[in-house]
């Protein structure tokens, strides 16, 4: 499974179940790594996901009562996917799935906000995860 995550200068990847920042190459970036794939989301990052996302999709299936998967035609067991599925947060979806990463994509963001959720605690991350780093700046506080 692969993992997506956005995080800030002080640790921070949200505020108020959203993220504090606007960063449009981020959110590119975002769109080309999940683009046809299914999603793997938190029920708090599922109430908060952007319109376009929910509506790129036909349906989603409940994995258990925090845990929702987009996806059009799936049954809720990650690895009955035929696509990659993409976990995009939030913090205790990170956490839990964490031991089955096998990709770790993480986006610093240019930003100095304080949020109230801070970067997950990936102690359970395979050695064998690959991990790749980005760097984007801010266009505006959210």
């Amino acid at each position: 499974m692969i993992a997506i995550i956005a995080v800030n200068n002080l640790g921070y990847i949200g505020l108020n179940n959203e993220l504090p920042w606007r960063s449009s190459e981020d959110l590119k970036h975002f769109k080309r790594l999940t683009e046809g794939k299914v999603l793997l989301v938190g029920f708090n990052t599922w109430e908060k996901l952007p319109r376009a996302v929910l509506l790129s999709t036909t349906r989603f299936v409940e994995l258990d009562q925090r845990d929702k998967y987009i996806g059009s035609t799936h049954r809720p067991t990650y690895n009955k996917f035929k696509l990659p599925v993409i976990c995009i947060g939030g913090k205790k979806t990170y956490e839990k799935y964490a031991p089955i990463f096998t990709e770790l994509h993480i986006s610093r963001i240019n930003d100095n906000t304080v949020g109230d959720c801070g970067f997950p605690d990936l102690k359970d991350l395979p050695a064998s995860c690959k991990v790749f780093t980005y760097n984007f700046e801010v266009n505006e506080k959210a």
